[in-house]
């Protein structure tokens, strides 16, 4: 594929909340310090309202404004109106406009499929990429206890030629604080890039339908390994030639289950900022790149190995960082 840029990342998540307050409506195992959870961010405001507050930062960043939005969310059941709203509410009445969903956490994956190919077929040149989510029912408990579920949403700008290299005005990362002693604000879009090299979305219907929760980790294994495969087919990279990998923000062994099970050195596991959010349903992989090579640990130059996952599919994105 031709590479995607991926430009202007800005996310904001819930309020602060320690996952302490959970205890009883948690396994007990996300609640221990060893999972590496510590916090979980609540809101709420509707969905859309979440998903214009980030991409008003990435309108206001772009050099630009974008001619295709694509709203990418599982729990906003009105988002007819919500496209509309949110076109109106950030000065782009004549956008056009998509919903992506089907994927649950995994929708990254397939919405940048999408952009890419609304991008390639020369009636766009600019896409405002939009997740957002938030939990309705009160449940925190992802399935298989593998994280706790926070409410947020990112943004970013996806074209096919590399933007600009300015940053934007009070985007600087922070310095100085250590992860999880202090809220990280809402972050606006800075100067930090992406190339995407490569996007595969392998799917199975039938993986650990009906099974204990044993069959079904196994079954996300199976689609893990088939994912890396299919990555490394697509962009000719092994996944050992990957500087980083980066899994959504599930509790620490889990992590460290699926870079095993991958074949690929514990020393190449990126852990993103699970412990200050949670899990964010499929904003996960674009938040932990912005927070991560804000705060030095991805550099220019890097090839990062991100991922997102739902319960029949598995989404491997092969990026590099440029700026």
């Amino acid at each position: 594929m031709t590479a995607l840029h991926l430009s202007a990342i800005a996310y904001v998540h819930g309020e602060r909340r320690p996952i302490a307050e959970l205890s009883g409506r948690l396994d007990p195992e996300l609640l221990a310090p060893e999972s590496g959870l510590r916090w979980y961010r609540a809101d709420d405001r509707e969905i859309w309202r979440l998903a214009a507050a980030a991409a008003a930062r990435t309108v206001e960043a772009a050099a630009e404004r974008p001619d295709l939005l694509v709203y990418v969310t599982e729990n906003d059941h009105g988002s007819s109106d919500s496209l509309t709203r949110l076109v109106r509410e950030l000065g782009l009445p004549d956008t056009r406009y998509l919903r992506v969903s089907g994927h649950d956490c995994g929708n990254l994956g397939p919405a940048l499929h999408l952009a890419g190919q609304a991008l390639a077929s020369g009636e766009h040149r600019r896409v405002l990429l939009l997740l957002a989510d938030r939990v309705l029912d009160g449940d925190r408990s992802q399935a298989d206890t593998l994280s706790v579920v926070s409410d947020g949403a990112v943004a970013c700008l996806v074209t096919a030629e590399e933007p600009g290299t300015d940053t934007a005005p009070g985007s600087e990362p922070e310095q100085g604080s250590e992860p999880g002693s202090e809220p990280e604000p809402e972050r606006g879009p800075g100067g930090v890039r992406f190339a995407v090299h490569g996007v595969s979305t392998v799917t199975d219907a039938a993986a650990g339908a009906g099974g204990a929760a044993g069959d079904r980790i196994l079954a996300t294994v199976a689609l893990a390994v088939a994912g890396t495969g299919e990555i490394a087919r697509r962009t000719g990279r092994s996944v050992e030639d990957f500087d980083h990998l980066l899994f959504p923000n599930y509790r620490t062994v889990a992590q460290q289950f699926l870079c095993s099970a991958m074949g690929v050195p514990l020393e190449r596991l990126l852990v993103g900022p699970m412990a200050e959010f949670g899990h964010c349903f499929s904003a996960d992989s674009l938040v932990s790149l912005a927070h991560c090579a804000d705060r030095g640990e991805i550099r220019p130059g890097e090839h990062v190995l991100a991922f997102g996952d739902g319960p029949n599919s598995w989404s491997s994105l092969a990026v590099e960082r440029l700026g």
